[in-house]
């Protein structure tokens, strides 16, 4: 039976190193692992949380005002109830579920990558301002 006591990157590295220094099969471990990290990340998004169990920052007014345009505020310019609809159920980082479903692990030799092909992800995840990248509606938190 194999036991793997998590405390840090370092120590899961290690004991990998070991196991695969010994010859074992580590293809079922590393899957698993894939699969564990995989499944976290997508209930990450459901709940809108960081690894950490932080909430996600709420979408800026700029990013309500984008997902509205004129089709979701009345005459007068204010938003109607289909508006107020979609910005009630608007969560953080899903509007198309294009990013959370493109998170994927690999398994490559004696390690799993996890992660996504999305070229905005990153600045998702680390957040950027409009002064740095003037293609953004506004600043992204990270």
């Amino acid at each position: 039976m194999l036991t793997v006591e998590v405390q840090g990157l370092e120590t899961v590295q290690n004991q990998l190193r070991r196991l695969a220094e010994r010859g074992a099969n580590l293809t079922p471990l590393l899957k698993n692992m894939g699969e564990q990290v995989l499944n976290s990340t997508q209930e990450r998004f459901e709940s809108s949380t960081d690894p950490d169990g932080n909430r996600w920052a709420s979408n800026s007014p700029v990013t309500f005002a984008r997902l509205l345009g004129s089709r979701h505020t009345n005459k007068s310019g204010k938003i109607n109830a289909r508006g107020v609809s979609r910005v009630m159920s608007k969560k953080p980082l899903i509007l198309s579920y294009t990013l959370q479903g493109s998170i994927r692990y690999q398994l490559n030799g004696q390690s799993v990558m996890v992660g996504t092909n999305m070229v905005y992800a990153k600045m998702m995840h680390f957040g950027g301002t409009k002064s740095a990248f003037p293609h953004l509606w506004g600043d992204i938190p990270a």
